[in-house]
């Protein structure tokens, strides 16, 4: 049983064809979707003008973060529509929360890290899944925090992990 983003997540991959196997490749999605990628020295942003769509995405940063800004603003290409400057600021603090959730579901998907060998310790899963998705350590301690509250909270959650070893969790 999943979420409604992570099956909406889980249907986009289906969709894309994407190797689970393999990181996620931002250029395949831009093109499958029609959405030119810039790369320049500014901030990571998504525009979509009378259907021509593009994310600028920030070339000072290192590929872990560009992915991961493309997976945010791949959101507000294919969820939102208009100009987040002239809204109210608490419907652009809901966009950007919808974005950032979509983020980490998009670049580790759950039904992904359901069907993988997920290493004992919290100190050997954060590399493992940094390299295995091609995200910063940050972002795979993150998601790995939210993959787990889930199982935690919800035991049901994810029916088809209830025989996996839980991460031992410590601080870091």
């Amino acid at each position: 049983m999943y979420s409604a983003l992570e099956i909406e997540v889980k249907d986009i991959y289906s969709q894309l064809l994407l190797d689970e196997m393999n990181p996620l490749n931002i250029e395949v999605v831009a093109r499958h979707f029609d959405i030119s990628l810039i790369y320049k020295s500014a901030e990571s942003k998504a525009i979509s003008i009378l259907n021509k769509k593009v994310i600028f995405i920030d070339e000072r940063k290192n590929s872990f973060q560009q992915k991961e800004d493309f997976c945010h603003e791949l959101c507000h290409i294919l969820k939102h529509t208009g100009a987040q400057n002239n809204t109210h600021y608490l419907f652009k603090q809901m966009q950007e929360n919808q974005a950032n959730a979509f983020m980490y579901h998009f670049a580790v998907p759950s039904f992904i890290l359901n069907k993988i060998d997920m290493p004992n310790s919290i100190y050997e899963a954060v590399p493992f899944i940094s390299r295995r998705f091609g995200v910063s350590f940050d972002f795979a301690h993150h998601r790995l925090e939210m993959f787990y509250r889930n199982l935690i909270n919800f035991p049901n959650y994810y029916n088809q992990i209830q025989n996996k070893t839980m991460l031992e969790y410590a601080f870091y």
